[in-house]
């Protein structure tokens, strides 16, 4: 029988197999078999490529006919596994053609191999060719203009587009730029686990080029420079502190010298008056440094008993009374 149907499908109605199983497994036989026997007689009689005469129309009606009983006369579950077998091999079928359509595009030509030692020299790539060359293509035939029409019938071409997504995703956040340094394209990849082909990788590395993603060498370097500020930031506490210290100690040398300058007591002498020498130290810090919360006495007092802690009480109290200018009792006021 000539195969007029397989050769030329007039009739590509998609007939549902749980629907009828019947039906899809006799047009799986025998292809537009219904258009075929619908056909106007003038056709019919023709000979010639792509014809049947009218003789083959009746036997492929017979066959058709004869195949349909025996269809008829199995169980459901015997329909089921013919049914599930020719949807395999369909479905086999339908793969392998891809598959021939996939093996005859243009990015699966010799020329659409990448020149990995020529690409591995190049100073920069663009986000296109790094995307080419992401898949081991050249650049320079496989481009996105060819590639964009074939998307939704090519897994190569929707592979390509799902990559270069995430490549211009990237740039337009600042991860990427364009062009890019191979290092630092091949980096982001294998970070983002998108498969670069191993000899691309061992190629630029040989160039003697360590590759390394700017995000980590960022990070690094952030961690570094807020190490720096830490540590510039507990330097300068310190330093402050020692300035006020040195404040401190400068203004009570200070307050030495002047004392010294005033008055000057030979502890050694036979007849040193501890208590005066004491006395005019307490005075001299409190009229240099008045305190008005308190009377000039009870600052005497307060002043002895930090700084001459084993003074009796009544040294204490001799002395206080001695400086205390202020003869009036009572707590100062604040507006005095």
């Amino acid at each position: 029988m000539d195969n007029f149907g397989s050769r030329y499908p007039l009739h590509m109605a998609r007939i549902r197999p749980d629907a009828d199983p019947i039906g899809y497994l006799l047009e799986r036989r025998f292809p537009n078999h219904e258009l075929i026997a619908h056909l106007p007689p003038s056709l019919g009689s023709l000979s010639g490529p792509g014809t049947i005469t009218a003789e083959g129309r009746r036997q492929l009606s017979q066959q058709v006919e004869a195949h349909r009983k025996e269809l008829q006369a199995k169980t459901p579950e015997e329909l089921s596994a013919l049914v599930a077998k020719a949807r395999a091999e369909e479905a086999a079928a339908w793969r392998m053609r891809c598959e021939q359509e996939e093996k005859a595009r243009f990015f699966n030509q010799h020329n659409a191999r990448a020149d990995i030692d020529h690409w591995s020299k190049a100073t920069y790539w663009t986000l296109d060719e790094a995307v080419a060359l992401t898949f081991g293509k050249n650049p320079e035939v496989v481009t996105w203009e060819k590639i964009r029409g074939l998307t939704s019938v090519s897994v190569f071409a929707a592979q390509f587009a799902r990559v270069r997504d995430l490549v211009f995703r990237a740039k337009n956040w600042q991860q990427l730029y364009d062009p890019a340094l191979p290092t630092f394209f091949l980096a982001w990849a294998q970070r983002n686990e998108i498969g670069v082909p191993d000899e691309l990788v061992k190629a630029v590395e040989a160039r003697g080029v360590v590759i390394a993603d700017w995000k980590d060498l960022h990070d690094n370097l952030k961690e570094q420079f807020d190490a720096l500020v830490e540590d510039r930031a507990k330097v300068w506490a310190t330093f402050q502190k020692l300035a006020e210290q040195r404040d401190a100690l400068k203004l009570r040398v200070d307050e030495l010298e002047e004392q010294a300058a005033a008055w000057q007591f030979d502890e050694s002498a036979e007849n040193y008056p501890r208590e005066l020498d004491v006395a005019m130290q307490a005075w001299w810090a409190v009229s240099k440094q008045r305190d008005s919360s308190m009377t000039v006495k009870q600052q005497i007092s307060a002043w002895l008993g930090k700084n001459y802690p084993k003074l009796s009480e009544e040294s204490r109290e001799r002395i206080a009374t001695i400086c205390n200018w202020e003869k009036r009792g009572g707590r100062r006021s604040q507006d005095q």
